[in-house]
């Protein structure tokens, strides 16, 4: 069987505006509907829990009442970082064998494509997550001075990250550190590699307006073409 984390759990203050990211609209419809519809086109029998913020729970009410496709399995409260976050979603997934993607809300425009690649080569290696290469030079700034990174051996990590899910439990079975920034650093923390995957650039988190704006140019590209 297949699943979906969707962590949601903050509240989007670096966004500027009084809807939390994840409930403000993109076109026609709200981000958050947008990644489920993704999701849902590139694997239909998904079962989908969201992790969302305890104050936003009404919220999401409405975009369900507003949006009846949208409905998830279960929803359940965030916590304190990402990493409470995705175990408090993997305690509420069943008692069950299968894959586990864990994905953030706000990349709406994740292409079906990447989704599908992410799962297939979570079955066939047990862990995947989507890479892009990275597009600005990067220094390393340390006590010395700073030096520049070679661009040719690095990588932009994004979500979905897709994970055997006993063996993800088992990952999370541990305390909370500082240095788990993503699901795949719990999962090499407990001794396992990782498969990459091609990514897409359209795959953006809307973190800042900025963000929001890109998106949108996104978004009128894809109904373009798809007309």
């Amino acid at each position: 069987m297949r699943f979906l984390i969707l962590v949601a759990g903050g509240t989007g203050t670096r966004m500027n505006r009084p809807v939390a990211k994840q409930f403000l609209p993109l076109g026609d419809r709200p981000v958050i509907v947008h990644t489920l519809e993704r999701f849902r086109e590139a694997v239909p029998d998904l079962f989908v829990v969201l992790v969302l913020h305890e104050s936003l729970h009404g919220e999401w009410a409405e975009v369900v009442r507003a949006h009846p496709s949208a409905a998830v399995d279960r929803v359940v409260n965030g916590g304190a970082e990402r990493f409470h976050s995705v175990r408090n979603g993997l305690d509420a997934l069943p008692e069950e064998p299968g894959m586990v993607g864990i994905h953030d809300a706000v990349r709406p425009l994740v292409e079906v494509e990447t989704i599908r690649r992410c799962y297939e080569a979570a079955e066939a290696f047990g862990g995947a997550i989507p890479l892009v290469p990275v597009k600005d030079t990067i220094r390393r700034i340390g006590e010395g001075g700073s030096a520049p990174l070679d661009r040719a051996e690095l990588r932009a990590v994004q979500t979905p990250q897709v994970f055997d899910l006993p063996a993800l439990r088992g990952a999370y079975a541990v305390e909370y550190a500082p240095h788990f920034t993503d699901d795949a650093t719990v999962w090499e923390a407990s001794g396992r590699p990782v498969a990459p995957v091609e990514g897409d650039l359209h795959n953006i988190k809307l973190t800042t307006p900025e963000d929001l704006l890109s998106a949108e140019a996104f978004l009128a590209l894809r109904r373009d073409a798809a007309e």
